[in-house]
């Protein structure tokens, strides 16, 4: 059975696997993470060659988060207008310092549902795109290796991978902590500057 998948995919070439990362994109429930994995595995590209790849992957993939980008965009207008003052409040928010997530998150399962945070907030689709390509594309280039690693055995790399995902989803905690508190602390010197030079009009 998985034979005749391997050679199923091998006859598609590389279309397959843009498709399937079309497909996860899109945040449709689908298995593109295996599918990936047995590219890696028939492909077993040089670096240079991964490096190719791994950028058509990255268009695909940041294409089709158009459309929960877009369905997200599309509900915010639905809120009554007593939640919605209090989403623009979130939305502002998000915009400041929150676009990053964008990025940060694309390697692990919340990247699909950030896309609908980020249509809902607005974020300007041109930044949108190119966050969900810096943060899908280092996904995709490691993703095509470790196939060639694991000879395509999903099972194999789920284990590894359930033993140090901790260590990432630590990163990306701590990455938007630090960026929270940089803007807490400019926010807060930004006020204590205006209330100083209102106090200094007032005086003269």
């Amino acid at each position: 059975m998985i034979q005749q998948f391997l050679e199923w995919l091998s006859t598609i070439g590389l279309s397959g696997l843009f498709i399937a990362m079309f497909l996860e994109g899109s945040s449709l429930p689908f298995p593109g993470l295996a599918i990936v994995l047995s590219y890696g595995y028939l492909l077993s590209p040089e670096y240079v060659a991964t490096i190719f790849i791994a950028a058509g992957m990255s268009v695909f993939y940041s294409l089709s988060s158009l459309i929960p980008y877009f369905i997200g965009e599309k509900l915010e207008r639905i809120f009554p207008n007593k939640l919605r003052k209090k989403l623009d409040r979130g939305i502002h928010l998000f915009n400041r310092y929150g676009v990053w997530s964008i990025a940060l998150t694309r390697p692990f399962g919340v990247g699909n549902y950030i896309s609908y945070v980020a249509g809902m907030s607005k974020v300007n689709v041109y930044k949108y795109l190119l966050l969900t390509f810096i943060g899908i594309y280092p996904w995709s280039y490691v993703m095509i290796l470790a196939g060639a690693y694991v000879n395509g055995n999903y099972e194999v790399f789920k284990n590894y991978f359930s033993t140090y995902s901790i260590y990432g989803y630590g990163m990306v905690l701590c990455g938007i902590a630090i960026a929270i508190f940089i803007y807490y602390r400019k926010s807060k010197q930004r006020n204590s500057n205006f209330t100083k030079w209102k106090k200094g009009g007032q005086s003269e």
